[in-house]
């Protein structure tokens, strides 16, 4: 590799408040530099904000959005910030208090239309119309759901964790640990979701679904499984959805407790990655969609506590994995072929990491 190359910029929201399931030290949004050639990453400037644990970033890369993950009675809410995609200069455009607690996710259309927040503690999703500088507009539609699983320290209710709108812009999909669910909601002309599901995909029972994603073809869907460390495939239909492949992310050998966290599509569309909270790893599976089959490629080792979220640069070469406990991204190389990572020996600091994105 050359010894340096373009410098591209990383986005990392982080934990700055004590939680039930961490003691946040982070100090707000994180914009690091990232070496394309060697994955070395840099410090570039920190943006005060409270529990930014999520951004999200829109398709035209001018506007990053950050949920302030708190307890419903401490302010929840939104943070709009303008992007400056050459520098990675944010500037806050628009604070949206928000209802319900915990908002733990957000995500953009790629119409820029509609801004998706989950909020995990309540249970709801939140669907917001989005102005043309990209700010949320009016009230919310807000979906709901009741149930609930076997885990009774986990899935006392609903509880959302991720919202996505289908490629084909036809149906919003989210999943839900609490209802061990995956709830499809149709779109309507208006770019409104139905508030009544369409479809539930429900999975075993105490699996706890945590986030999802669509193939590059658009015609299959991935979720990964928290509570049983297992990620499935299926197959989109117009009507229905079918299971055509599981696997776990875990060795046969491990019997301790482990939950999965962050999963993320190579942008070859060939292989997806996982992270393992407990066993503390990464784990890749090759994607076969014309099989409809995933195919378990191996785990590899973090170094650190808690790898909560990864995320793979845009030219497929580095994986980057975030440990929540330990406090630090460690940069790894991607075989472009087999998917298998190396350790390239670079780490960087950022404590209580949650959420990465690449500018």
């Amino acid at each position: 590799m050359k010894e340096s190359g373009k410098e591209a910029l990383l986005v990392v929201g982080t934990y700055t408040l004590p939680m039930p399931h961490v003691n946040g030290q982070g100090k707000g949004i994180y914009v690091l530099g990232f070496d394309t050639a060697t994955g070395k990453l840099r410090d570039r400037s920190v943006e005060a904000a409270v529990n930014p644990s999520y951004v999200g970033l829109s398709a035209d890369r001018k506007r990053l959005y950050a949920v302030r993950e708190v307890d419903s009675k401490d302010g929840p809410g939104i943070g709009v910030y303008d992007l400056d995609p050459e520098n990675g200069a944010l500037k806050l455009l628009h604070d949206l208090a928000t209802p319900g607690g915990w908002p733990c996710h957000v995500s953009i259309d790629s119409d820029l239309s509609m801004l998706l927040v989950s909020n995990y503690a309540t249970g709801e999703v939140l669907a917001y119309a989005l102005d043309a500088n990209g700010v949320p507009s009016g009230e919310p539609h807000v979906l709901t759901r009741e149930g609930r699983g076997p885990n009774t320290a986990r899935q006392d209710g609903p509880h959302a964790h991720c919202a996505l709108v289908s490629p084909d812009k036809r149906h919003l999909y989210l999943s839900d640990l609490g209802v061990d669910s995956v709830v499809r909601h149709r779109m309507k002309a208006n770019r409104k979701p139905e508030p009544t599901p369409d479809l539930m995909l429900h999975a075993a029972p105490g699996a706890g679904p945590r986030h999802l994603t669509f193939t590059r073809s658009g015609t299959h869907m991935l979720v990964n499984y928290e509570l049983s460390s297992t990620v499935r495939m299926y197959a989109l239909g117009d009507h229905d959805a079918q299971l055509v492949s599981e696997v776990s992310t875990l060795p046969e050998s491990f019997d301790q407790e482990s939950a999965t966290g962050g999963m993320r599509l190579h942008p070859s569309g060939t292989f997806v990655y996982v992270g393992n909270r407990g066993h503390d790893s990464v784990f890749a599976a090759r994607i076969d969609e014309a099989q409809g089959t995933l195919e378990p490629i191996g785990t590899w080792a973090v170094g650190g506590r808690t790898p909560r979220d990864i995320r793979v640069s845009s030219d497929g070469r580095f994986l980057l994995a975030a440990t929540q406990d330990d406090g630090f991204i460690r940069v790894f190389s991607i075989d472009e072929q087999t998917g298998a990572l190396t350790d390239t020996g670079h780490t960087h600091a950022v404590p209580s990491a949650v959420c990465m994105e690449f500018i």
